[in-house]
């Protein structure tokens, strides 16, 4: 009789050893899935927003560049005609070019040395350098843009009713060369017709 007791609970034990490994594989299968199916709409989730704000950067990318020149010049005229004897303003920037974007750069470096024995014992080192370079694109397959540099002033022109008396031309000058880096040879400062400003 306790012969069959100790088989019973051996077999008893082994059943729940065996439901014990089976529970632990589904769980263990469960978190893989739910794993695996989070990161993949995770993954698609940042594609989408990488696709949006590439597609969204480009749009405005052209809209930008005009309302960035209005805005300086909106920005310069009217600084200028807070300064003292100035008076009514009128301001053209000009531009050395558009927008200039800067993308990211897949740099690939390879070296390679290899030594030659001659026949009069020397050693000689040759060295190969060779680099590729691609620029890195989106899933969109966009450039992928790290930087944009705004365009270059290449003169400035200024219509200002104070223009004629030359310390306010040059403090106009001495301003706005020193608000946008440029030298003064680049600002004209013209007077304005008396009757332009009505």
């Amino acid at each position: 009789m306790s012969d069959l007791k100790d088989k019973l609970q051996k077999s008893l034990r082994q059943k729940n050893i065996k439901n014990l490994i089976l529970i632990l594989l589904v769980t263990i299968m469960c978190y893989l899935s739910l794993s695996y199916f989070t990161n993949v709409n995770n993954i698609s989730n940042s594609e989408d927003l990488n696709k949006s704000n590439v597609s969204t950067y480009s749009l405005e990318g052209v809209e930008s560049i005009s309302a960035y020149e209005e805005k300086q010049q909106q920005d310069l005229k009217n600084l200028l005609e807070k300064m003292d004897g100035v008076g009514s303003v009128e301001v053209k920037i000009n531009y050395e070019s558009s927008e200039i974007k800067v993308p990211a750069i897949d740099s690939n470096t390879q070296k390679n040395t290899t030594e030659e024995a001659d026949t009069a014992g020397g050693v000689r080192n040759n060295t190969e350098v060779s680099s590729d370079d691609s620029i890195v694109m989106t899933n969109g397959n966009e450039p992928l843009v790290l930087q944009t540099n705004k365009p270059n002033i290449t003169g400035i022109i200024i219509v200002a009713e104070g223009g004629t008396d030359s310390k306010i031309k040059y403090n106009i000058q001495k301003a706005v060369s020193s608000l946008y880096d440029i030298g003064m040879d680049k600002v004209n400062v013209l007077s304005m017709k008396e009757n332009s400003s009505n």
